[in-house]
């Protein structure tokens, strides 16, 4: 029996009483232990719980992402605690708002994370990022006093007001009445033209969602040619300005240069008038030349030994010698001889045979 006394047998039952205790905790609330370990609790101060109990549901963008732990009145204020999933984090400028969540009335409480640093555990979001809703036992406390303060005197006089109104005009509502009651006939005869209309734009409207990025391309490129339609608009203003440039250009130099060019354009237009004048002959003349230079060419086109001979024109043998002493091409002495081998030197006056090579 002495190995089951000692210090160590105090600590080991210690031990094992803490472990026995976890075990029935885990066992009996398994899901606030895992909640308590998985999850990361905030507080919020609102000015009235309104209807928020413990287990509501708290939303972020609509999507459930914890629970209510506490409600509590604190300073008198609604002081919430709530357990948000770990993986959740919000922001230095998160808000609060309590609103309904179902239509039996059900509280949730919706959250709106902002800001660019996150919340640490248990941080309170303050009175002033918190709203409370609009519960229906205000509203019809409003609405009581509302209708408390409401002059009876003057809604009456309103009322007979109204009433004479619609005796006096009863006499046009007929014919109104009737006209409405026409057009709903008419709109009624036409129901089957109208649903054709109707369906009709229902395909227009299918076929443009179907060539949306056609539609979106063309509007692209249209806003592409306006830009180019635009740029082209300044050039061409840009060139009337210059073109108006030139003109008064041209105008200071036709101005200085009047008396210059007066004869010039007096003669050109004696030109133009002769041509004017001796067009016929000058269209008749063409043709005939056209053919002699087709005559010619294939004339030329036959052999090197082609010799062009112009009639009623000196013969130039005869005046060959001429223009040899003259250019210096013959000198004044015997062939072969000086100077005539000196080279090129004009003679005057003029050789007595002009024939090259005789005798004086």
């Amino acid at each position: 029996m002495n190995k089951y006394r000692g210090a160590r047998l105090i600590k080991a039952g210690f031990i094992g009483v803490v472990l026995i205790i976890l075990v029935i905790a885990v066992g009996l609330s398994p899901d606030q232990f895992v909640q308590r370990a998985t999850m990361v609790r905030y507080q919020a101060r609102f000015a009235e719980a309104g209807g928020l109990v413990a287990g509501n549901d708290v939303l972020i963008s609509g999507t459930k992402v914890g629970a209510v732990a506490d409600v509590k009145l604190d300073n008198g204020d609604a002081l919430v605690t709530f357990n948000l999933k770990g993986t959740v984090q919000l922001g230095s400028y998160t808000t609060a708002h309590i609103r309904t969540g179902s239509l039996l009335g059900k509280r949730v409480l919706a959250l709106q994370s902002t800001g660019n640093n996150t919340m640490r555990p248990l941080d309170v979001i303050p009175l002033s990022r918190t709203s409370s809703p609009y519960s229906l036992s205000e509203a019809l406390t409003d609405l009581t006093t509302d209708v408390a303060e409401t002059n009876t005197d003057s809604l009456n006089h309103s009322l007979d007001t109204l009433s004479e109104t619609l005796d006096q005009i009863a006499p046009q509502l007929g014919p109104t009445f009737d006209g409405v009651t026409r057009l709903s006939q008419a709109l009624n005869s036409r129901n089957k033209s109208l649903g054709e209309l109707f369906k009709g734009a229902a395909d227009i409207t299918k076929i443009l969602s179907q060539r949306s990025d056609q539609v979106n391309t063309l509007i692209l490129n249209a806003n592409d040619l306006l830009s180019v339609l635009a740029q082209r608009r300044q050039e061409i203003a840009d060139l009337l300005a210059n073109t108006s440039a030139v003109a008064k250009q041209l105008e200071g130099l036709v101005h200085d240069n009047e008396s210059k060019l007066a004869p010039t354009l007096q003669r050109l237009n004696s030109v133009t008038a002769m041509l004017e004048k001796n067009r016929d002959n000058i269209s008749k003349a063409l043709p005939g030349l056209a053919k002699y230079e087709i005559t010619t060419g294939e004339t030329v086109a036959q052999g090197y030994y082609y010799t062009a001979y112009v009639p009623n024109f000196l013969v130039s043998q005869l005046f060959q010698p001429f223009w040899d002493y003259y250019f210096g091409f013959r000198a004044n002495g015997a062939p072969g001889s000086p100077p005539d081998n000196a080279g090129p030197r004009a003679l005057f006056p003029f050789p007595f045979n002009g024939i090259p090579g005789g005798s004086r």
